[in-house]
């Protein structure tokens, strides 16, 4: 895998994934999105919406268990300290063949470098939360997080646009 390459797409994501406005109406949106595709799909994932760390949604799907609430804690963690996805900093210290505890000093327990917890980005603002899920493969826990939030974003275009 070319690390750089894997970032730099990421980094890309991030600045495409951008919101207007979020507040608890989108939190429930997006995670009764989050549910339904992974209802769909027979996905056995937890799901967390945070907003400014308060949880603004939770959901455990058949098949999860406690450990994936705690992937899901060291994942949302991960993103509020350094403002990118949780995959993104996976990546990154793949690429340095490091670990996120040793390299930044980081209690392991707290912070995982794994995919599946992406920030929520303001326009006007900057990183307001996480969205969050557990259980796939981290790159899976990514895309559906993502996939999920670009269709949101599109729905909220369309109506704009219908306005």
């Amino acid at each position: 895998m070319d690390y750089l390459k894997e970032i730099e797409k990421l980094q890309q994501e991030q600045r495409q994934l951008v919101f207007e406005s979020f507040d608890e109406e989108d939190a429930w949106k997006i995670g009764c999105m989050l549910r339904q595709r992974a209802k769909d799909g027979g996905f056995p994932v937890a799901i967390s919406i945070t907003l400014n760390r308060r949880r603004m949604f939770a959901c455990t799907m058949p098949g999860t268990t406690p450990i994936n609430d705690n992937w899901i804690r060291r994942k949302e963690n991960t993103v509020y300290q350094f403002y990118k996805s949780s995959y993104e900093m996976s990546l990154y210290m793949q690429l340095k063949q490091d670990e996120i505890s040793s390299r930044y000093g980081l209690d392991r327990e707290s912070y995982a470098a794994a995919g599946g917890c992406v920030p929520i980005m303001l326009k006007s603002t900057g990183m307001v939360g996480t969205i969050a899920v557990s259980g796939l493969r981290e790159d899976e826990d990514h895309s559906l997080v993502t996939g999920v939030i670009r269709d949101y974003l599109k729905e909220m275009e369309d109506t704009t646009n219908e306005d």
